[in-house]
């Protein structure tokens, strides 16, 4: 994949989320409503995608009213990466059929 193809591919995947939402390429935003727990592993994951050289984007919301993620991927495959803690497996499943993307889940 070249360059243009690259960054045709991230924008496309930022499309899918509103942009009043004040979202920024490869900056963590934290959320009160986490835990300090939910948020180091929210850093911690995002500085493992920036050491290899993938962009992201942090609680970004859907721009069809389907919920926040915590990270989206925007490199190749495209996918969102949801950090569960006390969630239940019926909360976990409802994101899964409502986000336009994969979604990879990490327990902290």
């Amino acid at each position: 994949m070249n360059k243009i193809q690259l960054q045709t591919q991230r924008n496309n995947t930022r499309r899918l989320f509103k942009h009043s939402s004040g979202i920024h390429v490869n900056c963590v935003r934290l959320n009160c409503g986490n835990t300090l727990r939910h948020e180091e592993k929210k850093m911690q994951i995002c500085w493992d995608l920036l050491k290899e050289q993938k962009q992201f984007i942090c609680e970004a919301e859907f721009e069809n009213g389907s919920g926040r993620a915590d990270i989206v991927v925007l490199d190749p495959p495209a996918h969102i990466i949801e950090i569960v803690h006390s969630e239940t497996t019926k909360s976990i499943e409802a994101k899964h059929s409502k986000y336009p993307l994969e979604i990879k889940v990490i327990k902290c």
